[in-house]
């Protein structure tokens, strides 16, 4: 994955991709009506269509530009890079800072991720094992979600409105609400992270949403209730011509092969 040096700030716009602000509610749905069986069929087979709407691509390598405003300073930061996609398992995601130096490096390979901001000397690494409690206020396991197995989880409940359709989705700990327009439209997604303890009533971990202008390569906007701050990711263009090179998601800490 080639990545070349553009606009950034302080690691702070690294941090943006784990962070953003208190998400506002989405657009309340209607009340719901009793499910039928054919309902129901013909709801799993709409969310099947949008899986496959967003996750038809393949693999591919995205060019980002992103800008977060700081909630404590007010300040505007601004960073490019690159995210390499192979789903369902693989991502690698690089953000750039100053003179071309790494800000952000976030790689995922199924449960495994790696997610660094040399700058600032912060290196975190976790798997399926590691408790959702620790990985608050990193978007792993949302980046997971919507770049590399888009829609999953099992259907709780669908809701045909005006515009599209709305559904409640279950994966692990978190609970996702989903909001898709006809075709590659408007997406709109909340994602709930709560404990899993036995013998405790559970409580909210974070709450992350997006809200992006289309499925694919867009404009997104990004929120994390954790972290208070807002991001905006722009899509500048995508290749889908040839796969990311195997390299680029590789083990960042892997000794090299032949050591």
């Amino acid at each position: 994955m080639n990545l070349r040096s553009s606009r950034c700030t302080i690691p702070v716009a690294a941090l943006a991709l784990a962070a953003t602000s208190c998400a506002a509610p989405l657009t309340d749905a209607q009340s719901p009506s009793a499910p039928t069986f054919a309902s129901w069929q013909k709801a799993r087979r709409r969310l099947a269509e949008i899986r496959a709407e967003a996750s038809g691509s393949g693999p591919r390598t995205m060019r980002l530009a992103l800008t977060l405003r700081e909630p404590r300073t007010g300040r505007t930061l601004e960073a490019r890079g690159a995210v390499a996609v192979a789903p369902p398992e693989a991502l690698r995601m690089i953000l750039l800072g100053p003179g071309g130096t790494t800000a952000l490096d976030l790689w995922v390979r199924g449960d495994s991720f790696r997610f660094a901001v040399p700058a600032i000397d912060l290196l975190r690494r976790g798997d399926a094992t590691t408790p959702r409690e620790a990985m608050r206020g990193l978007p792993v396991d949302f980046l997971r979600w919507w770049m590399l197995r888009p829609a999953s989880g099992k259907l709780l409940w669908h809701e045909a409105e005006r515009g599209g359709d709305r559904f409640v989705l279950r994966e692990g700990q978190a609970t996702i609400e989903l909001f898709a327009a006809p075709g590659k439209g408007r997406v709109e997604a909340r994602r709930t992270t709560w404990t899993s303890r036995a013998g405790e009533a559970s409580r909210r971990i974070d709450e992350e949403t997006i809200e992006a202008d289309r499925m694919g390569c867009g404009s997104v906007r990004y929120r994390q209730a954790s972290t208070g701050l807002a991001i905006t990711v722009d899509c500048e263009g995508v290749e889908t011509s040839r796969a990311p090179n195997e390299r680029a998601f590789a083990d960042p800490d892997a000794p090299p092969e032949g050591s």
